[in-house]
């Protein structure tokens, strides 16, 4: 039982990880191997650019993880439902490139332009952040009453719980912000990649969400978590016991 914990526990934290790690990979690969170190407009530009090795490994790698992700017996099934289809809509952003971002730009080839694969790359992504936003806010803030009681959580559930929900408000408040900037023509105006940065604050968040959820830190008092592990592993002696924070 303990080992089927820790492997959801992996998988979790494996799904928070390539979240937090996309933005920065695929700017530093992109400047580092493609030797431009221009700002893209947004993050699906670095399709384009040499940064895409972790563009599309990451979202393909992220899309297969989601889809397959294993539900307890007792998870709802709209868990699992919303889990998947964030995995597709992950291949969607994946397999169907927004248009070519003006120049100058660090693009390595380029695509004819297409309204209707830009609109359905642009919805695909709106969806998962959306469906990334909805787990943060409703799904992992739940409480099992076989775990915790009928509604009295303990001390690190509420901790997990504000962080849920911080994370899952940034991310819904990023992605209305691109929204409100695109559809006013204000974000033209503007004279850094808005696009960019309010991608990365939504995206970052969910990758948060998921290494809490997945015990990274603030576990329960009978659990142990990775950065008790981790500190363990670097102090010789030390046993990471069963209070993990």
């Amino acid at each position: 039982m303990q080992s089927l914990t820790l492997s959801y526990q992996h998988i979790r934290q494996a799904i928070g990880g390539l979240g937090i790690a996309l933005p920065l990979l695929i700017y530093l690969h992109t400047g580092l191997v493609g030797h431009c170190w221009s700002m893209q407009d947004s993050i699906s530009h670095y399709f384009y650019t040499t940064g895409t090795v972790f563009f599309e490994g990451i979202l393909w790698v992220l899309g297969l993880v989601l889809i397959y992700y294993p539900s307890y017996d007792k998870e709802k099934k709209i868990d699992k439902i919303l889990t998947v289809l964030s995995g597709f809509f992950a291949w969607g952003v994946a397999m169907i490139p927004t248009n070519n971002m003006p120049l100058p730009n660090c693009a390595i080839f380029t695509y004819p332009a297409s309204p209707l694969r830009n609109s359905i790359h642009y919805f695909c992504a709106a969806s998962m952040l959306a469906i990334f936003s909805f787990m943060s806010l409703f799904l992992f803030t739940r409480s099992r009453a076989d775990q915790y009681g009928a509604a009295n959580p303990i001390r690190w559930k509420k901790v997990r719980n504000t962080i849920y929900r911080v994370c899952g408000a940034i991310t819904a408040l990023s992605i209305l912000t691109i929204a409100v900037l695109s559809f006013t023509g204000i974000g033209d105006q503007l004279s850094f990649p808005y696009v960019f940065w309010f991608e990365v604050t939504s995206i970052v968040p969910f990758g948060v969400a998921w290494l809490i959820k997945g015990g990274f830190l603030f576990t329960d008092e009978n659990e142990v978590s990775t950065v008790r592990r981790i500190t363990s592993y670097l102090s010789p002696g030390q046993s990471p016991g069963i209070k993990s924070n």
